[in-house]
């Protein structure tokens, strides 16, 4: 059997020899299981390095040594660093992720790869990934540059999308909630209301968001709500004195657009509050 060791003593792997035919394979194993990108992993035998075209024999101890990036000048292996981290990020990748930022990978919060890491995690809800990412020093207030997206902030696709837990750590590292918008004036309280995520847009509210600031058309969060039949949200939005009586560019107001649209419950809740 061959045995794979961390430094710490933990036993990663314990296979047939005869299922791997060099080092090479063997590192190709050990990502699979572990999440280790094979150009981190250092092999040890009895103190000494392997190459990885080393033929493999049972019975062996090998040693791992996950290498970090301030070791590594190639720029290819840094490019392929920075596709996996975006890749890990894509497919909710927790241990592969973890192991890049741990070899310090994510060197500037910025950078595109990391900007649409957190992004993809904002928007798919991967709330480890995103929290992970913000640790790392990734910036909670990046802005998305591709598709139907465009111009939507990472606490905005984690609003639309009711992502709870996402919204909640963007917060805590500071997103801004004053001023950014789409490119239509939508800020994320807006998009939380229009789409009837109430726990987000309670969470929002708590962390001050305008609750009648207005889009490009002149409508507010308590507008869309009652436009999209969101009667918890509207019945939030209510709660905490949102004007209902504020007009859109048609001068249309929450009731009028709730009335036409057919819905009945959240026209009354809109009359019943005076």
């Amino acid at each position: 059997m061959l045995h794979v060791w961390r430094t710490s003593g933990q036993e990663l792997v314990a296979v047939g020899a005869e299922d791997f035919k060099d080092v090479a394979t063997l590192k190709g194993h050990l990502f699979e299981v572990c999440g280790f990108p094979v150009y981190l992993q250092q092999l040890l035998h009895a103190g000494s390095i392997l190459d990885d075209d080393t033929r493999l024999a049972a019975p062996m101890d090998l040693q791992l040594v996950l290498l970090t990036f301030s070791g590594l000048s190639s720029r290819s292996t840094l490019a392929s660093a920075e596709e996996d981290l975006e890749e890990a990020a894509k497919q909710n990748d927790v241990s592969t992720l973890r192991c890049l930022l741990e070899a310090g990978l994510l060197r500037d919060g910025k950078r595109a790869y990391v900007v649409r890491s957190l992004l993809l995690a904002s928007l798919k809800g991967f709330w480890e990934v995103a929290g992970l990412l913000l640790q790392a020093g990734a910036s909670p207030n990046c802005q998305c540059y591709f598709g139907c997206y465009e111009g939507m902030t990472a606490l905005m696709l984690a609003s639309e999308n009711g992502h709870l837990e996402v919204a909640r750590m963007l917060l805590e590292a500071k997103a801004t909630i004053m001023h950014a918008c789409t490119e239509f004036g939508r800020t994320a309280l807006m998009l939380a209301s229009s789409a009837g995520h109430s726990e987000v847009v309670r969470l929002l509210l708590e962390a001050d968001a305008d609750k009648d600031r207005a889009d490009s058309a002149g409508r507010t969060a308590l507008m869309l709500a009652c436009w999209c039949d969101r009667l918890e949200v509207a019945h939030l939005l209510l709660e905490v004195g949102a004007c209902k009586d504020c007009r859109d560019r048609h001068g249309n107001t929450a009731l009028i657009l709730a009335s036409e649209s057919g819905y009945s419950e959240v026209a009354r809740l809109l009359v019943e509050a005076g």
